[in-house]
């Protein structure tokens, strides 16, 4: 026959098995979010999101273009005087993803961000039929260096289509990774 204690012991082994994992899952989901499955982003999340601001972008006649980062998903691409070797290799992998969404291609665009208005005419000069789909404004200002605030001269960052800075993709970028991304976000986004 089993003792009062025993009973209890076993009462309460019977109850910790039972909560043990809702304790686990809870601590899981509150402390350690990064290990739940499908969480994953390869890029850098920008959390909270932040709403871009007036920019101060021009299109190449020099008139403002304020709208040039909404109504779709924006690749950002800040770029120097001239486009060199690791601009001209961005642009190229933001091309090949945005190609492989295949009928959510029209919902992406790829924005040139140069630092002036006459490095903008040179590099739609160079760049342009090459790139044909690429959007190119300037910075009248250096309000998009400030918001974006680059650590990486080669970084793209991912604007949604309300101008919400999402994420940022630096050092060097995976295509699989950014495409993976980019494929989970437009396939739950009810904007763009």
């Amino acid at each position: 026959m089993s003792s009062p204690h025993q009973g209890r012991l076993k009462l309460l082994l019977i109850a910790a098995m039972f909560f043990a994992p809702v304790v686990a899952a809870f601590t899981v989901f509150f402390y350690f979010p990064e290990w739940i499955p499908g969480r994953v982003n390869y890029g850098t999340l920008i959390s909270p999101a932040r709403a871009a601001p007036p920019l101060g972008l021009v299109d190449l006649e020099g008139a403002p273009a304020p709208t040039a980062l909404l109504g779709k998903w924006s690749l950002v691409y800040l770029a120097g005087t001239t486009c060199e070797e690791g601009c001209r290799a961005q642009l190229i992998l933001t091309r090949q993803v945005r190609a492989a969404l295949n009928q959510n291609r029209p919902r992406v665009q790829r924005v040139y961000v140069a630092p002036t208005h006459a490095a903008l005419a040179s590099a739609r000069a160079l760049l342009a039929p090459e790139h044909p789909d690429l959007v190119f404004v300037a910075q009248a200002g250096t309000a998009a260096t400030d918001f974006f605030q680059p650590a990486d001269p080669q970084a793209i960052y991912l604007l949604d289509p309300l101008g919400n800075w999402l994420m940022a993709y630096t050092g060097p970028i995976e295509p699989k990774g950014l495409h993976r991304d980019l494929k989970k976000l437009l396939r739950v986004s009810q904007v763009g």
